[in-house]
């Protein structure tokens, strides 16, 4: 064997800086890092443009989803001046909040509804520069570019919901505890407090990341904790990790007040009221509400005496920033005081409470393994081999991301409601844990030369600096995968082409026989690094497609499975023939406009006539409440539900002939109550495992998209043209 193949692991960690100096690697992460002009952070610098470009463009194409147009109607009642109050049923208020203010910058329209959600995906990119001395610098790289390519996180970048803003939300917290415990220094733990209210006034997902990272602070900090409860401790005695328990506990303690909400059953109480007939989700009702005082105030007392206990000014620091960004949020700058407190502190964790056994999305236990593994299979595949890697012999930070990776799918999992934005945080910890081990081979260098001694260097550097065979191994991989997945293609589908089979088979036998003689040329010390890293790429290169696919070219189109009961497109192009029709009878936005709002269909028509004076929401269907056409309607347009279209011919008669469009369309979620049985003979099946081969590949599948359409009334004059969204054919015959 050559010295060659048996280089030192300590010279493969050599790197040049951006004035040609080496340096090492491990010493550099345990020193810390400081900002260098270099060839890395103007990859890094490319990276964040890329990524801020990718999701700014053509933002306001896709047609807003009915939530979107809540969140963008909302914002835009704060902008006018009409003020907003927070109702956990839209989450928290930080959406609202960055919405009204870009449109006080930007304007109002559908592109600026979604440039705070696009801003904060941005910004989580770039947010693993916090972990840098966890990571490695190539390790935070791959983090980055690994949220930056990710479908789910491209996806929802583009989306105004509030998921985007609280991941970046639970990056950033995550990353200043770290800092904290690097440094034990104050600010990270003030900062830290920022970052855990601002999470909490976006969504309430923010209370399981507390019992996630509470979970793991304890186990952390337990030789501090019994101690401390066995009266042998005090608490200013505790280690790093034990502070950052005393903080999250004693801030989440008074928001957590309602959690005794789940015992309202055996106390006999109404703690989180689940029918609306009766009053507002999540309050409490009758003697609920002595109990619900009780705990409120025990939860702040407790919280009081713990914390000035530990640290009293750190605390009151900590608590000061908490508690005074929330008050301000929740009570919209105290314009919304009383109900603000009471709907912050109580009502937001009660509401989801009591929406559990409502069970919003009905979507089987192994959701997130269907639709991780169309989407984020890189960070899922590679971050459970890393999981499993670093909870074995991995720093405290491997420990750390192994745990929140593998508790907050099962805490995710095992939630009543789940949705594919939901995707999103099943997916982060795994993308860090896919960053950390990658970067570690990175580090390696697999693609480089190895070196037996530092005079070896030299001659390296005239020879060049990579590695062909290891280079070529990377190559003829991603040509194996794809030669096979060709081949697999081929052998599904219906009209199997034998002589295509022998010719495919035979090139993936040359491909192997390459790979294996490839990969003997490469030292040992590199083989296990090069190949994770070859696979990785391979992956990568299927990623990348998939994310575009589903942001721009499917982007309101349900055969994705990140489209969830998505508004057609038909109602853009609906929306663009009103403007049209107000344009040409010089009516402007008094053009009068009647919309049915059976079923909720008023939105996203809330959103999209927000400018018309003269636009009337009213349920016109058989409902109790409701008053069907009965009358010639007072309205140039009319928009009617389905339902509410039946018999009305004969007052329509000023009109032309209706268009029927879609008003929402969904995924036919096909792989809804399937059993370990039906998923054996599933995959036996040549049929199905075709179709499931078509979707991967091609989004095609046998089965109808689900809708449910209106129609839309134009005077008989005007020319509306062709509405609506061809879908591409099949292109596989399973």
């Amino acid at each position: 064997m050559s010295a060659v193949s048996e280089a030192p692991a300590a010279l493969d960690a050599q790197v040049k800086d951006g004035a040609g100096n080496s340096e090492d690697l491990a010493v550099r992460a345990r020193a810390g890092w400081k900002f260098r002009p270099s060839p890395y952070w103007a990859a890094f610098g490319a990276l964040l443009l890329v990524a801020l470009l990718m999701r700014l463009w053509d933002l306001g194409a896709m047609a807003l989803h009915h939530d979107e147009s809540l969140h963008a109607t909302y914002g835009w009642y704060l902008f006018s001046g009409r003020g907003y109050r927070h109702d956990p049923m839209m989450h928290g208020p930080f959406q609202f909040f960055a919405n009204a203010g870009a449109f006080t910058l930007l304007g109002d329209s559908s592109y600026t509804a979604r440039v705070a959600a696009a801003l904060s995906g941005t910004a989580l990119v770039a947010a693993p520069l916090l972990f840098i001395r966890h990571l490695g610098k190539a390790g935070a790289l791959v983090t980055s570019v690994l949220l930056a390519f990710s479908p789910v996180m491209l996806y929802y970048s583009r989306f105004s919901r509030s998921d985007i803003h609280i991941a970046l939300w639970t990056v950033l917290l995550i990353g200043l505890i770290w800092q904290y415990l690097d440094t034990r220094k104050a600010r990270y733990l003030a900062l830290a407090s920022a970052a855990l209210l601002l999470a909490f006034s976006v969504k309430e997902t923010a209370y399981l990341l507390a019992a996630i990272l509470g979970s793991f602070f304890f186990l952390a900090a337990i030789m501090d904790v019994v101690p401390w409860v066995m009266g042998r401790k005090s608490l200013r005695d505790f280690s790093p990790a034990g502070d950052v328990l005393v903080v999250l506990v004693t801030l989440v303690m008074p928001l957590g007040a309602a959690i005794v909400s789940l015992a309202q059953g055996p106390l006999g109480v109404t703690l989180a009221n689940p029918e609306w007939t009766k009053g507002p989700i999540g309050i409490p009702m009758g003697p609920g509400r002595y109990v619900a005082v009780l705990a409120g105030v025990g939860m702040i007392a407790g919280s009081l005496v713990i914390g000035l206990r530990w640290r009293p000014r750190v605390w009151l620091l900590c608590a000061a920033i908490f508690w005074s960004l929330w008050a301000l949020l929740f009570t919209s700058f105290f314009t919304n005081l009383w109900q603000g407190l009471g709907t912050g502190i109580w009502q937001s964790l009660g509401y989801w409470i009591a929406q559990q056994g409502v069970a919003r999305g009905g979507q089987p236990w192994y959701y997130y393994f269907v639709i991780g593994l169309n989407y984020e299979f890189l960070p899922l595949l590679v971050g459970t081999v890393a999981a499993a890697v670093f909870a074995v012999r991995g720093s405290r930070f491997g420990k750390f991301l192994a745990f929140w990776a593998v508790f907050n799918f099962l805490a995710l999992t095992y939630a009543s409601e789940k949705m594919p934005w939901l995707l999103m945080h099943v997916t982060i910890p795994f993308i860090f844990l896919s960053g950390k081990l990658l970067g570690s081979a990175l580090e390696r260098r697999p693609w480089g030369r190895a070196v037996a001694s530092p005079q070896a260097i030299e001659t390296t550097q005239k020879r060049g600096r990579l590695h062909w065979p290891a280079v070529g191994f990377t190559l003829l991989l991603a040509a194996f995968m794809a030669a096979s997945g060709w081949g697999v293609l081929t052998a599904l589908s219906k009209e199997r082409d034998v002589v295509l089979l022998v010719f495919q088979g035979t090139v993936g036998l040359a491909v192997a026989i390459g790979l294996a003689y490839a990969f003997a040329r490469v030292a040992k010390g590199k083989r296990l690094a090069l190949a994770g890293a070859s696979l990785a790429l391979a992956l990568f290169a299927m990623t990348a497609p998939s994310a575009f696919r589903a942001a721009y070219a499917n982007a309101d189109v349900p055969v994705e499975m990140l489209v969830y009961t998505q508004t057609a497109p038909d109602i853009p192009q609906i929306m663009e023939r009103i403007d049209r029709l107000a344009e040409a009878t010089g009516k402007g936005k008094d053009l009068r406009v009647l919309v049915d709002s059976t079923d909720g269909y008023s939105w996203p028509w809330a959103w999209y006539l927000r400018d018309y004076k003269q636009a009337t929401h009213l349920c016109l269907s058989s409902d109790p409440n409701c008053s069907r056409v009965s009358s010639p309607p007072d309205a140039d347009v009319v928009l009617l539900s389905e339902r509410s279209n039946s018999g009305v011919a004969q007052y329509m008669e000023a009109y032309g002939t209706p268009v029927r469009y879609k008003h929402r369309w969904w995924f036919p979620e096909s792989y809804r109550g399937m059993t370990p049985g039906g998923m054996w003979k599933a995959v036996r099946s040549r049929e199905a495992m075709c179709n499931v081969a078509a979707y991967f590949v091609f989004r095609e599948f046998g089965q109808p998209i689900g809708s449910v359409d209106a129609y839309a009334y134009f005077p008989k004059d005007f020319e509306v043209g062709k509405i609506g969204k061809d879908i591409a054919p099949k292109r596989m015959g399973c």
